[in-house]
């Protein structure tokens, strides 16, 4: 069975299907909330978390290098940007890949019957493998439907802190300062 099942030809189509659902391409994470507007879809439900690790969720109105207008309702809140930690956007999986593997699948595994020597010349074999490919488009279409994720296309660079720390050195026969600066 394993070697008829390479010899069909339907593994490779099936693994490379499998592949591609999962390669689907993801904006890159941003470190300017001006690139924001190109990263993200018009009308794109956004979630901004502040740097007390509260989240809120809205749509992008404005966005600049110095903050960001996030539309809630029918308000608009500003965000300095030394208040925002990220930015993510919600992404819907491609419903095409979702309905080309369930009928890759669904139709793959259908043709199994042309095993059987009678099957080849009867067209209701033909017919079952259309329609059972069919339902699997169907399938997989709704799968991907559901099928949510978030992407994050905005993190704040981290906070540099310039500190100057003096610390006292005791040890047995000697004595000494410890001068420790941060930039």
């Amino acid at each position: 069975m394993t070697l008829t099942w390479f010899r069909s030809g339907m593994l490779g189509p099936v693994l490379v299907l499998a592949w591609a659902n999962g390669a689907a391409a993801q904006p890159a994470a941003s470190s300017s909330l001006e690139r924001l507007k190109a990263l993200v879809p018009a009308h794109s439900t956004v979630t901004v978390t502040d740097r007390q690790g509260q989240e809120v969720r809205g749509t992008i109105d404005d966005a600049s290098e110095s903050g960001l207008s996030l539309r809630i309702g029918g308000a608009i809140r500003r965000f300095v940007i030394a208040d925002v930690r990220s930015v993510h956007v919600r992404t819907n999986d491609s419903l095409l890949n979702g309905a080309l593997t369930g009928a890759a699948v669904s139709g793959g595994l259908s043709s199994l019957m042309f095993l059987d020597n009678e099957c080849h010349t009867d067209p209701v074999c033909y017919q079952a493998v259309a329609v059972y490919a069919g339902l699997g488009a169907i399938a997989g279409l709704g799968i991907d439907a559901l099928i949510h994720g978030h992407v994050v296309v905005y993190t704040a660079r981290p906070r540099v802190q310039n500190r100057v720390v003096v610390a006292p050195i005791v040890a047995r026969g000697g004595k000494g300062v410890r001068l420790t600066l941060s930039f």
